[in-house]
């Protein structure tokens, strides 16, 4: 009976509280990660896949900039830290937050180019393409609408985390744009090179503008504080 209780009770807190259920979700969103980055790291050495390191270097990123929040999170809870002191640390979470983004928009470099040149293998057919499809679009807009919700947010930590999935949505819609082109178009013409090019630089450009934004909210949130 307890077990139900706790299983009750952990229900209720993820449907009422926010913040609890932000973290419960990054948490399962980590070890997605995981698996994604130490699988792309295989198969990168395996056959010496310069796409597959590329990306797994951009997973591993992703992978710190989530462990490092929910770890520090949880530092803050069993310290039982004043709540002025959890706002300075979490201000300082957001400053390497920052630092991350952009370390992740330099590791996207690579992957890009790649794809663009049509030099990432896509073996994909109908089916699983439009499941991709259908996945990433249900990804962009949970995280667009989730940033939206967090931007006034007083928690840094989940403002944070929410940014992180809307990183990795922006960049779930540059795979799936090159998957589409390679299963439906049969590959790359001058005309669907040109396409793919422009847009994956403008969604680069997009991830850039967000790491300078979140950059200098983050210093001036310092500023303040000191």
């Amino acid at each position: 009976m307890k077990d139900e209780e706790r299983a009750g009770k952990l229900i209720n807190k993820i449907k009422n509280d926010y913040v609890f259920r932000a973290f419960v979700f990054s948490a399962l969103s980590f070890f997605a990660t995981a698996v994604f980055t130490f699988y792309n790291a295989f198969l990168g050495i395996a056959y010496k896949s310069i796409w597959n390191i590329g990306i797994a270097v951009y997973y591993a990123l992703l992978l710190c900039i989530r462990a490092y929040v929910i770890f520090s999170e949880r530092a803050f809870y069993k310290k039982k830290l004043p709540y002025d002191q959890k706002e300075a640390a979490r201000k300082r979470l957001f400053l390497v937050q920052s630092a991350f983004l952009f370390a992740i928009d330099l590791a996207l470099i690579a992957p890009i180019t790649l794809m663009v040149q049509q030099k990432k293998v896509i073996q994909y057919t109908t089916i699983p393409a439009i499941a991709t499809a259908a996945y990433t679009t249900y990804k962009i807009i949970i995280s667009t609408k989730n940033i939206i919700k967090t931007r006034k947010g007083r928690h840094l930590s989940v403002r944070i985390l929410k940014t992180v999935n809307f990183v990795d949505a922006l960049v779930s819609v540059l795979t799936l744009q090159y998957t589409l082109i390679i299963t439906f178009g049969g590959g790359m013409d001058s005309d669907t090179f040109a396409l793919c090019a422009v847009s994956s630089f403008g969604i680069w450009s997009l991830l850039i503008a967000l790491s300078t934004v979140s950059l200098l909210q983050a210093v001036k949130m310092r500023k303040n504080t000191n």
